[in-house]
């Protein structure tokens, strides 16, 4: 998930080796005050429940491209909220370290469009929005991929709405192979809820599963109604119907592996859970490649279910 533009520019400044604060505990590592300012300040959600919509978001994310082009980390500080993930690959970022990231941009900004953007409400609280980005950006004289399909949620906090995470998957041509992603900086040390974590991965196996199997039942049952997916290619499965289809076309699929996982529960009953996955098999001619990946889930009753999907090759 590379970099581009806005809100949609956060993840540049890790490839040029701004990100640099090691020293990260796993990411399934308890601790004590993982769930303290996790979640925005709920003191006003209750005075507006109105679903986003897109031209509250996409002004957001525009706020968010003038704040990083002038360097603006303090910007950023009241932009996101404190269990704020940016994802690039390998790397996941928290909100301390991208205030103090957006301070020494080191990018160049030309012409650039954001289009086709589609808004996700996944609960009234949470939503995300999606976009075609395509933006002349170079940093410490690297050209950066263009387009990407960027990928942010956002959180109600009172009136505002807010950064939850940010992503972004470089759009491919239909024959294009995944590039190897570069390596990945040091990994910044994020607030780790291990139970959840614990809870989010059996559901996570659940839907591999399915996925192995051919099960489109199972599929189903798992997704919200309204759920929709970035692919590992920068495409989108827009619907429901979309994803059950994709994940049931048949794969010969023997061993998965889910590792690294994060989770974070950013707004009551909704989570992020990010993670590696891993399976040994083939899609028709094509290896099963390795990817990142983000899950976001909405609790209904008392079973989490998959709202929103990003993938990258890993």
């Amino acid at each position: 998930m590379k970099r581009i533009l806005g809100f949609t520019l956060l993840t540049i400044i890790c490839i040029t080796g701004a990100c640099n604060n090691a020293g990260t505990p796993p990411a399934n590592t308890a601790n004590a005050n993982a769930n303290k300012g996790n979640t925005a300040s709920n003191a006003n959600t209750a005075a507006t429940t109105a679903a986003a919509s897109k031209e509250e978001l996409v002004a957001r994310e525009k706020q968010a491209f003038e704040a990083w082009k002038n360097k603006d980390g303090k910007f950023f500080e009241g932009f996101l909220i404190p269990g704020f993930v940016m994802m690039d690959g390998a790397y996941r970022g928290g909100k301390d370290d991208t205030a103090k990231m957006i301070a020494a941009n080191p990018c160049q900004v030309g012409a650039s469009t954001m289009t086709d953007e589609k808004v996700t409400n996944v609960s009234p609280q949470v939503a995300v929005i999606t976009m075609k980005v395509t933006a002349d950006v170079t940093c410490e004289g690297k050209k950066m991929p263009s387009p990407v399909t960027s990928v942010s949620v956002y959180v109600r906090d009172g009136n505002e709405w807010k950064g939850a995470y940010h992503s972004e998957v470089p759009i491919l041509a239909p024959d294009a192979k995944p590039a190897p992603p570069p390596p990945p900086p040091p990994s910044s040390s994020l607030q780790a809820n291990a139970a959840l974590a614990a809870t989010l991965i059996e559901r996570e196996k659940f839907i591999w599963d399915a996925w192995k199997e051919h099960d489109a039942a199972k599929v189903g049952d798992f997704l919200t109604t309204d759920a929709s997916a970035v692919e590992m290619g920068g495409g989108i499965l827009a619907t429901k119907a979309d994803i059950v289809k994709a994940w049931t076309t048949p794969c010969d699929v023997k061993d998965i592996k889910i590792t690294n996982e994060h989770a974070v529960e950013i707004s009551p009953g909704v989570a992020l859970f990010l993670y590696k996955g891993t399976a040994t098999g083939k899609c028709g001619d094509m290896n099963v490649l390795p990817q990142w990946a983000t899950t976001v889930y909405v609790k209904e009753g008392d079973t989490w279910k998959g709202a929103f999907f990003v993938a990258s090759p890993a």
